[in-house]
């Protein structure tokens, strides 16, 4: 069994043979006891990119004059074929218990650079990454509370690590890293930078997805006064936060206060951009929906009306913006009892979600299920059943079997069966709408 000294001894070695491999044994002992990229060796803090960035063949050959000797030491545990690492217990106990504060904040701080580098961005098809890399994320987490690092690189892992979270519908940790990124921002720009404001609109987003909605309205309120504060009179840049307020709030049962919000938000857009623009038409068509609450329906189909003649110019017949539009005007002229242009607008939407989407997305299975209902009000069962299993059929194929998202029209269609004391036509609509029945009695048990 090697002493602290011993492995103490073998870390002078490397820094005199590879001081680079020295470095990242450092970096590598302050974050979490999982493995690391090849490339995060390369990540020195100082240099501007990954070496891997810029030219991969020389990263491969870098990498391995860095790792090797490391390897032959036995400091670490290497992966060639993943081309990842990880620092002996031993030589990760040893390296940070030579360590004085100074000296650990100054690794942390270097740490979470290298790991900055080696994080990319959140997008979606980013996750496997960025989840392999999830527990140094952690670790940066506990840095920046345990140590007060509070840099830039800090900030952007924390900040990239929650969004790529809320993609994954993770919410609540996706608030969490982005509260903590918020904190180190306001430490490095103060609280009256336009970047908290771009802050604070993300994390209210994330509140707002997670429907902790009491927080996320206060996010929002507090962007719009900071932006009131910082920006120049009625500048554009207000108008999505107030749109994203008025919804929060209408959500929160403040119907008075919404359409207050959503006024505010159309007084700044017109008055930015005249009456055609698309953020204008998002506006309205959201505006529509709260009267619809507020039993304003003649109101909310003018408005929607207005929001599909903007598109329309804007996008031409063939968008989904266009498509959502149709589905609100179908919506609510089924609320006034016109059934009859209640299907049409149903159709419309339908035809141009499929040349938008295809066949097999959950944004046409929605408007195939709509017009599966409307059909249903208007007493056309057989047509209306079988417009529910090609909806229920195409949220299976886009969605995989009992997502969330067709529950509703699952519900709708049992319901019609019911009614009409009939079978499903197929094995997979008996297959769903017996799954459906079994839970229900579970679920009564």
């Amino acid at each position: 069994m090697r002493s602290k000294e011993d492995i103490l001894a073998l870390v002078r070695e490397v820094e005199n043979e590879a001081a680079g491999g020295a470095e990242a044994l450092f970096m590598a002992a302050m974050l979490a006891r999982s493995p690391l990229p090849y490339d995060f060796a390369l990540s020195l803090d100082g240099t501007l990119h990954n070496p891997s960035l810029i030219n991969p063949a020389a990263a491969f050959f870098a990498a391995t004059a860095t790792i090797d000797p490391l390897v032959t030491r036995d400091l670490i545990k290497a992966d060639v074929d993943s081309q990842a690492f990880q620092l002996h217990e031993d030589v990760r106990e040893a390296l940070l218990a030579s360590l004085d504060p100074e000296e650990e904040a100054e690794w942390a701080g270097r740490a979470i650079y290298g790991l900055n580098l080696v994080l990319p961005d959140a997008e979606p098809q980013n996750w496997p990454t960025v989840h392999w890399l999830m527990p140094h994320v952690h670790a940066t987490s506990e840095l920046v509370e345990r140590l007060g690092v509070q840099t830039a690189a800090a900030n952007r892992v924390l900040h990239q690590a929650g969004f790529s979270l809320y993609h994954q519908h993770r919410y609540r940790e996706a608030a969490d890293l982005l509260d903590q990124a918020l904190a180190v921002d306001v430490a490095l720009k103060g609280n009256k930078h336009p970047d908290i404001c771009s802050d604070l609109e993300g994390l209210g987003t994330v509140l707002w997805a997670g429907n902790d909605l009491e927080r996320a309205e206060a996010v929002f309120a507090g962007c719009y006064k900071l932006q009131l504060e910082i920006f120049t009179e009625d500048n554009p840049m207000q108008a999505p936060i107030l749109n994203s307020l008025a919804v929060v709030r209408q959500s929160m049962g403040k119907l008075e206060e919404a359409e207050a919000t959503f006024k505010e938000c159309l007084r700044v857009l017109t008055q930015a951009h005249g009456e055609g623009h698309p953020a204008i038409a998002s506006c309205l068509g959201n505006m529509a929906l709260l009267y619809e609450a507020l039993g304003r329906n003649d109101e909310a189909l003018r408005l929607a009306e207005r929001s599909l003649e903007i598109n329309r110019a804007i996008y031409g017949d063939v968008h989904p913006e266009v498509a959502a539009d149709l589905n609100t005007i179908a919506l609510l002229c089924d609320g006034l009892g016109d059934l009859e242009k209640a299907e049409q607008a149903f159709r419309e939407s339908l035809d141009v979600r499929r040349k938008a989407y295809g066949e097999d997305h959950p944004e046409t299975a929605q408007s195939l299920c709509n017009l599966a209902l409307c059909l249903d009000n208007a007493g056309r069962t057989d047509e209306a059943a079988e417009w529910y299993e090609q909806g229920l059929a195409a949220y299976e194929k886009s969605l995989g079997p009992g997502h969330p998202l067709m529950e509703s029209a699952l519900d709708n269609y049992l319901v019609l069966l019911e009614k009409t004391g009939t079978r499903p036509r197929s094995d997979r609509m008996r297959a769903l709408a017996e799954a459906k029945l079994r839970a229900i009695v579970e679920r009564a048990e």
